[in-house]
């Protein structure tokens, strides 16, 4: 009897460690740490600086969020330099220089969709 109880408990399944989420998983996680995230960007000679005032807790995913603004804001600078350079009244230069900032959204979408992609496939160890 003692020995078909041991045989029991010795055959009895290990508990296998979980699996990696899905990157899926992994992407709504990052998505959610990175909406937290706040920060600004300036012009400081011939680059951008981004400075992170509110941090997602996780470095990578600040990077990711900096590397985006700083890679868009790249894209956009002629804009930005002619509409900050032109004779225009306070209301108006602000105006314009939101509509530059908002035309950096398709960049930014793209750039961290590939960014956390990446991350999700890394840490899902995919």
């Amino acid at each position: 009897m003692l020995s078909a109880l041991l045989l029991m408990t010795a055959a009895a399944p290990v508990a296998a460690t979980p699996a990696p989420p899905a990157p899926s998983t992994e992407i709504a996680v990052i998505r959610k740490r990175l909406a937290t995230w706040r920060g600004s960007m300036k012009k400081k000679g011939d680059h951008f600086v981004c400075k992170t005032r509110k941090t997602s807790g996780d470095a990578a995913l600040d990077a990711i969020r900096c590397d985006a603004m700083r890679y868009c804001a790249q894209q956009v600078d002629g804009r930005m330099q002619a509409v900050l350079s032109a004779s225009l009244p306070k209301a108006d230069r602000q105006s314009r220089m939101d509509a530059v900032a908002q035309s950096m959204k398709p960049c930014m979408e793209t750039y961290e969709d590939a960014s956390v992609a990446k991350l999700a496939r890394e840490r899902a160890g995919v």
